[in-house]
């Protein structure tokens, strides 16, 4: 089981001090005879930014005002039977499906219901009561997010950029080594699920990329600690990163098939994979530096992946100038060659904007 994380903790003390406080404004203050709609508003609204508290509270008081008046309006009008009833939830389920609710929807339907069965939807009292205590509650759920500890994930997503570069590099190492050893059909398919599950991953880090830059809006920590993340960076190193899992897998994919086809399949030369593995060493020495931000740096990947272009030339001239034995080697060489090849020039296209995380939880 997953261990929750620091920050998934504090959100849930949050939520429980900011369902607390809305209950006991309600009650000591108010004298509310129905004092939940606060501390469920309050604990509704506590979320891992400032902007998703703000968002849902005002999904939240939308969903609730439509409901109530919905019933109000049916409720004044028609009065309260089973047909009024039934006009009104249909039209509240409606209501509740428009997409800017979002999971608020569901207040629509709830309060119209609430309202026709407690107060007739004609009581303006209790309609005013229960916007007024969830507009309190969604004041303390935000209040609560911001003072206490505002969240702030800067240092999660960097973590995942690295470990995600890490993994992608260690596939690409693998499969280098591999394919100068004696490898087989059972390590090919191993290479190409690896592959195939770096690229399913690559979704969540962009998520994580997303979540910290939204946690630095409206975040008062983010400007006392003045940290400016390169989230636009960050994101072009996951997507060359990505794509080069692609190409990986499709590198792995022609093999595996290769080898699964009885009747028409060939094995590629020593000296040819080889050649693979040699440009897939350039790869991997490219990471060293991709996304660092000095000239240095810069150059030292393009000198890398030039490198691995120039290979790749050396392995079309030898295969032009010496014909294979079995000409039905033919496709799968060419294969390979051109998923190294478009596999480098992902590389080389998002190398300028591409932006490695510092190490260093305070730097950019």
């Amino acid at each position: 089981m997953r261990r929750p994380s620091l920050d998934e903790a504090l959100l849930v003390v949050k939520a429980a001090v900011a369902t607390v406080i809305a209950w006991v404004i309600t009650t000591r203050f108010m004298d509310s005879p129905t004092p939940f709609y606060a501390p469920l508003a309050a604990l509704l609204v506590v979320d891992r930014t400032i902007v998703r508290s703000l968002g849902q509270s005002v999904r939240r008081v939308i969903g609730i005002g439509l409901g109530m008046a919905l019933a109000w309006l049916v409720g004044t009008t028609l009065g309260v039977s089973w047909w009024s009833m039934l006009l009104v939830l249909v039209c509240a389920l409606v209501i509740g499906r428009w997409p800017h609710l979002g999971d608020s929807g569901i207040q629509v339907p709830s309060m119209a219901l609430l309202s026709l069965l407690t107060a007739g939807g004609t009581d303006t009292d209790f309609t005013a009561l229960t916007m007024l205590e969830t507009l309190i509650g969604a004041v303390v759920g935000i209040a609560v997010n911001v003072l206490v500890m505002a969240p702030l994930h800067v240092q999660g997503p960097r973590e995942q950029v690295r470990d995600y570069t890490r993994r992608v590099r260690g596939l690409v190492d693998q499969i280098a080594d591999g394919l100068r050893g004696d490898w087989n059909v059972d390590s090919v398919r191993q290479w190409y699920r690896y592959a195939d599950a770096l690229h399913d991953d690559a979704p969540g880090v962009f998520d994580q990329i997303e979540l910290g830059r939204e946690s630095q809006r409206l975040n008062p920590r983010g400007r006392i600690r003045r940290l400016d993340p390169a989230w636009d960076g960050y994101r072009e190193t996951v997507e060359g990163l990505r794509r080069v899992t692609w190409h990986v897998g499709g590198l792995t994919r022609t093999l595996r098939d290769n080898l699964d086809d009885p009747d028409h399949g060939t094995r590629p030369s020593r000296e040819f994979l080889g050649g693979v593995a040699n440009v897939l060493r350039e790869v991997s020495g490219a990471f060293d530096d991709f996304g660092w931000p000095d000239e240095g740096a810069h150059r030292s990947v393009g000198s890398r992946l030039e490198g691995a272009l120039q290979q790749l030339d050396d392995l079309a001239t030898v295969l032009h100038e010496s014909p294979l034995d079995d000409p039905r080697a033919w496709p799968v060489h060419g294969a390979l060659l051109h998923d190294c090849r478009r596999l480098v020039d992902e590389l080389r296209l998002r190398a300028d904007d591409a932006v490695m995380p510092p190490t260093d939880a305070t730097a950019d």
